[in-house]
């Protein structure tokens, strides 16, 4: 009798664990939402609101473009003064596309949100940076990347929260981000929309600069 009450919690638990995975599988699972694409090309508009001393709204927009493995670039256009800082520090953080290429990864810890099974990684950048790490947050059913963290050795830090969906009946890519930005001269948060795909078209490598 005592055992017909405790079985059903043990399948239970079971059933939650998230099957244990290295970082290179996690990774590879990643690369898979994206497995046959070359490039990519999708416009972006940015609504944000940048607090130095006062709180302003900035709007920009562009476009993002992306060639494997690891070439990614952000062009925007009509960028106010006060929103330069800004627009060439979201740029630097690349996409969940190139991250793989940036940092070296390792796993942290497995839990479980929402019933779904979530893995946190670690990184830390292949060359010398201002940064001195990153954390991911991975869907551990999908492998779409749900948060990201960057942790400045100066103490600032900026946070962001991903969207993915499915684009050309295959893939799955950002649709929308938000940013949160707090440094040492400025803070700031953002919404970022992603448009209509253009995938698998031709991009010049001098798109991307050096």
């Amino acid at each position: 009798m005592g055992f017909s009450w405790v079985a059903p919690f043990v399948i239970l638990a079971l059933a939650a664990s998230p099957t244990p995975l290295t970082p290179k599988q996690i990774l590879a699972r990643m690369a898979q939402n994206t497995a046959g694409l070359q490039t990519f090309e999708v416009p972006v508009t940015i609504h944000a609101r940048l607090k130095k001393g006062i709180s302003i709204p900035v709007t920009m927009s562009g476009e993002r473009y992306f060639k494997v493995p690891d070439k990614g670039a952000l062009k925007l256009r009509g960028v106010p003064e006060i929103a330069k800082t800004f627009s060439s520090l979201y740029s630097s953080l690349g996409t969940p596309s190139t991250w793989p290429h940036t940092y070296n990864i390792r796993l942290v810890s497995v839990s479980i949100e929402s019933g779904r099974p979530v893995y946190e990684l670690s990184g830390t950048y292949k060359h010398p940076s201002s940064v001195d790490h990153v954390t991911l947050d991975v869907d551990g059913e999908t492998f779409v990347p749900l948060e990201a963290h960057w942790f400045y050795t100066n103490g600032a830090t900026i946070a962001m929260s991903i969207t993915e969906g499915i684009v050309g009946g295959k893939y799955r890519l950002p649709l929308s981000e938000s940013v949160d930005v707090h440094f040492p001269e400025y803070s700031g948060d953002a919404s970022i929309e992603y448009g209509a795909y253009q995938l698998n078209v031709a991009l010049p490598n001098s798109l991307f600069g050096p």
